[in-house]
């Protein structure tokens, strides 16, 4: 019966789907002349918080008398900010947490820390900070300055914006080292060990007592610090100086691996074992 179908009728059920198809592209319920944005550009559009996708770094808190406390250089409580999750250091411990934003307002869920022992100083600011997320309230941010309000208004939390921290040109301060009895350790109370590795492969800082210095290569992840020569001055002060120096030179060469997560630097041997834990001084280099 094909047969029968001349090409005139053919043309005429052409004509009529055609009138059909434009029918369908202008009724109301159809598709609109203008694009529709999609989905993934509706996305890019959405708004994002202030107060993600930057490392803060706490420069004061609201102190026992109300005032602003600066925060030692030695200590390097932060904190990041990602999609419900807040996470840092709150100046000894590490911590995390759940927090919502509505506005300008802000709520914490409850925070997690691990349970390391620190000295007296790194600890008061932990203290301080713990007790000061507990009452946020508000906050106010810049692209500079980040600002933890309570419900009275008061800045109990005054962070400032820092750059992603590299291994060289920031002068790094231990907060913990390895005994060599598989344990690592606290930093003994008003000693400073530090390490700067520069670009030219030396690293150089301060045992807590001598001064040192020494070559060192390192890629993305690895890491080789040694032989480390030092100054020979006898410390007996404050108690137990000596003993953490030579652990701390010993640990340092022990290093194969480094990682850098947020304002922390952890230098690792072969069997993962952490042998000394950084954080950089707000003064950089």
């Amino acid at each position: 019966m094909t047969k029968g179908l001349s090409g005139g009728t053919i043309g005429t059920v052409a004509s009529i789907i055609a009138l059909f198809a434009v029918a369908a592209c202008s009724s109301s319920g159809g598709s609109s002349s203008s694009p529709q944005p999609s989905a993934s550009a509706a996305a890019s559009g959405a708004a994002t918080s202030p107060l993600e996708g930057t490392l803060w770094r706490l420069a004061e808190y609201l102190g026992p008398e109300g005032d602003a406390v600066p925060v030692p250089e030695a200590v390097a409580a932060s904190a990041t900010f990602s999609a419900g999750t807040v996470s840092g250091n709150a100046g000894c411990n590490d911590y995390t947490g759940g927090y919502t934003v509505d506005g300008d307002k802000l709520t914490f869920g409850a925070i997690a820390t691990t349970k390391k022992a620190c000295g007296p100083i790194p600890t008061a600011v932990e203290t301080a900070y713990l007790a000061a997320i507990a009452k946020v309230a508000t906050f106010t941010a810049t692209s500079d300055s980040l600002d933890l309000k309570t419900s009275e208004g008061k800045v109990g939390l005054h962070y400032v914006a820092t750059e992603p921290t590299s291994l060289t040109k920031t002068r790094w301060v231990a907060t913990g080292v390895n005994n060599g009895k598989g344990g690592v350790v606290s930093i003994v109370a008003d000693t400073s060990l530090t390490a700067i590795f520069g670009d030219d492969g030396n690293v150089a800082g301060s045992g807590g007592c001598n001064t040192y210095n020494g070559p060192y290569t390192s890629d993305a992840s690895t890491i080789k610090i040694g032989p480390l020569a030092s100054t020979m001055k006898l410390c007996n002060t404050p108690a137990g100086v000596d003993d953490q120096e030579a652990q701390f030179f010993a640990a340092m060469q022990k290093a194969t691996t480094y990682a850098i997560s947020g304002t922390k630097l952890e230098l690792r041997d072969d069997s993962g074992a952490l042998q000394v834990s950084f954080q950089p001084t707000l003064g950089g280099e």
